[in-house]
């Protein structure tokens, strides 16, 4: 009996699988257009009209101006992660999860650093930046680590 609950829950898995891959892909498709149009409306204020932020953040064109670029593809890494989480709770493997998670701390990164000035660097500064670059090397040494021992426990069972 508990051989068939099992069968029942991959059956569940693989029937969710796809429509969340589907959603998955298209929300990266639109995050990735808006960010083009956000980057490229970004420069032509840049060099079209005087940059200057007004006291209205109200208006589309202010929030795209004042904000900073590394701060705007931050904010949409942490998206794209968020609907990469999304999708993959509808995977049976665990392990696909490490790739949400180098682009969730990719952005975070990259959220820090757009927020640091040179006055503010400090020791703490330094230790927050060598831990989020500790963890993205710690993720990658995992995947490839990963693959290595899958991909060597292809090969026995191709052997035998």
């Amino acid at each position: 009996m508990p051989d068939q609950n099992l069968s029942y829950d991959i059956a569940f898995f693989r029937a969710f699988q796809r429509p969340a891959w589907v959603v998955m892909m298209v929300a990266q498709m639109i995050l990735g257009l808006a960010l083009a149009i956000t980057l490229i409306l970004k420069i032509y204020m840049l060099v079209f009209s005087p940059y200057a932020c007004t006291a209205d953040g109200e208006t589309l064109g202010n929030i795209i101006r004042c904000t900073g670029t590394l701060e705007t593809i931050a904010h949409f890494l942490l998206a794209m992660a968020g609907f990469r989480v999304a999708a993959f709770m509808f995977v049976d493997r665990p392990r696909m999860l490490l790739g949400p998670l180098m682009l969730g701390i990719a952005g975070v990164l990259l959220l820090f650093l757009s927020g640091l000035t040179l006055a503010e660097a400090s020791w703490p500064v330094a230790a927050v930046i060598v831990v989020l670059f500790a963890s993205m090397t710690a993720i990658v040494l995992g995947q490839t680590l990963l693959a290595r021992w899958r991909g060597r426990g292809a090969d026995t069972n191709k052997e035998t």
